[in-house]
């Protein structure tokens, strides 16, 4: 009698092991449907994240080079080629340096955002008088919100530099 009862067991316990039940994948399909739908926009937003970290190692790039090259040839270059570096324009972004005139020593450096998802933004190397010293200065700035085009540049005055409104600074030496 203990063989049969146990050889049944065997039985209904190999009747029902055969795969998963409606039940089973269901549960599974919702948990694997939560966890994509919360994973999804973190994961947008890294790329998004690369994207912009392009412009901020471009724009801090041309910031030092400037510094380097002003202070070497006593004037700022007007592009990447005459500071050595080779910086293309990208799918996400149009590089563009701008030199300001004799009375406004500064080189202002664009990273123009060609979407409407990424952040634009603009830095800038200028020669300022502190104390009666002259001294180099950089500020490296971000749009506030993600807009495709500029940043706006940033406000040179002969003692300072700072970013203009609607940018935040990143970076300032």
């Amino acid at each position: 009698m203990l063989t049969r009862r146990t050889s049944k067991l065997l039985q209904c316990a190999s009747q029902n092991s055969f795969g998963f039940t409606l039940i089973e994948l269901l549960v599974v399909i919702i948990i694997t449907g939560v966890l994509a739908a919360i994973a999804l926009p973190a994961f947008l937003s890294r790329v998004s994240s690369a994207k912009q970290a392009e412009a901020k190692t471009y724009i801090g790039t041309l910031n030092r080079a400037q510094q380097a090259y002003a202070i070497e040839h006593a004037q700022f270059a007007n592009n990447p080629v005459t500071l050595g570096i080779d910086i293309r324009d990208s799918s996400n972004y149009k590089y563009e340096i701008k030199v300001g005139d004799s009375g406004k020593p500064y080189a202002i450096h664009y990273a123009d955002s060609r979407t409407g998802k990424l952040r634009a933004y603009v830095g800038m190397t200028a020669l300022i008088q502190s104390n009666g010293n002259p001294s180099m200065e950089t500020v490296l700035c971000e749009a506030i919100n993600p807009t495709g085009g500029r940043a706006s540049d940033p406000i040179y005055s002969s003692s300072s530099v700072e970013c203009s409104p609607g940018t935040q600074n990143l970076a300032k030496n």
